[in-house]
């Protein structure tokens, strides 16, 4: 049994809200029951981020592509293009929101992940697009945002 499928119970299937533009995209999800362990919500940000991109039509590629310079948490295909993503969730506002985490420090290290993995396999600058979907989750409701084509330099 895979991960996705031990996650299932814990999705209401119906999405609560959905605010979009060009690139935003808002949505709120039910959740029933939060992972207690860090691991287990980064793996629930994880999933829930891939099942918001597979609702979109978006091929997965891989995820957790890690290298001793970073990682990029999940890599996708869409239009002839490489969707690079990075996924963070947080259960508290004690350190601040989720979409709070992405430091300009954490940008630069994506962006070398990002031109890294393009060297490896020979894609076009043009073809390259980075994500960042931040998740909060809150009383039994996961929101996520997704932020679409961000700039990392």
């Amino acid at each position: 049994m895979n991960i996705l499928e031990n996650l299932m119970p814990f999705f209401n299937h119906g999405q609560k809200t959905t605010k979009k533009d060009k690139n935003y995209t808002k949505k709120t999800y039910e959740v029933s029951e939060l992972f207690e362990s860090k691991d287990g919500v980064g793996k629930f940000g994880e999933q829930l981020a891939k099942k918001y991109y597979g609702q979109l039509g978006y091929k997965f590629i891989e995820s957790n592509f890690n290298k001793r310079m970073g990682e990029i948490d999940l890599i996708f295909q869409y239009s002839g293009c490489y969707i690079f993503c990075e996924v963070k969730t947080r259960t508290s506002r004690m350190f601040g929101e989720a979409i709070e985490s992405l430091t300009a420090k954490k940008m630069r290290r994506i962006l070398r992940m990002i031109q890294y993995y393009s060297l490896l396999h020979r894609i076009p600058g043009d073809r390259v697009r980075a994500d960042f979907i931040a998740i909060q989750i809150d009383s039994g409701t996961a929101t996520l945002e997704h932020f679409a084509n961000i700039e990392l330099a």
